[in-house]
């Protein structure tokens, strides 16, 4: 077979060869990490982080990726959901959210009895992590991703020549 009947075989799943599926062993005695922190969260001491992580999974499935990016955590305590953002700006996308968490919130068995969401700003949380973040990016270095292999296909003489140097520095570094 070559290369454009391999591709059609395995992306249309006419061959068996491509189809076989292998059965997987797994030691009992060695623990991965999902074991690990199952043993762990089952403890009692640690009821709060589960609920925190409960709550999380459940705003993740309401909120859209971009207003969940502003939710640093949350708690539910007396029929009050309270959310904690970095900035103003997270705070005023989420305030525009509140009666979609409250009514989706009402749907789950568990916070069928909740009356208002809260949403605040902790800024020395936030400052913390913005502190972190800029001295990890200090120390990043940037390695090269591209080889200098493309079509110049401008026609200006000009812009021609400049993409041209730009290939030629690419292909040296």
């Amino acid at each position: 077979m070559d290369t454009q009947e391999l591709k059609k075989a395995f992306f249309s799943g006419e061959n068996k060869f491509f189809n076989k599926k292998t059965k997987s062993y797994e030691n009992p005695n060695i623990r991965n990490i999902t074991k690990v922190f199952s043993s762990i969260a089952s403890k009692n001491q640690y009821r709060e982080i589960r609920k925190r992580y409960k709550m999380d999974k459940i705003l993740s499935k309401i909120l859209l990726p971009k207003h969940m990016h502003y939710v640093l955590y949350s708690f539910y305590r007396k029929n009050k959901l309270t959310i904690a953002v970095p900035n103003h700006i997270g705070q005023s996308e989420l305030n525009l959210q509140k009666m979609n968490l409250i009514r989706f919130l009402k749907v789950v068995k568990e916070y069928e009895n909740i009356s208002e969401v809260s949403i605040f700003r902790d800024e020395k949380f936030s400052k913390l992590n913005t502190n972190t973040k800029k001295a990890q990016i200090q120390n990043r270095e940037y390695d090269e991703q591209s080889y200098g292999i493309f079509e110049n296909n401008i026609s200006d003489k000009r812009l021609f020549n400049i993409m041209e140097k730009i290939r030629q520095s690419i292909k040296k570094n």
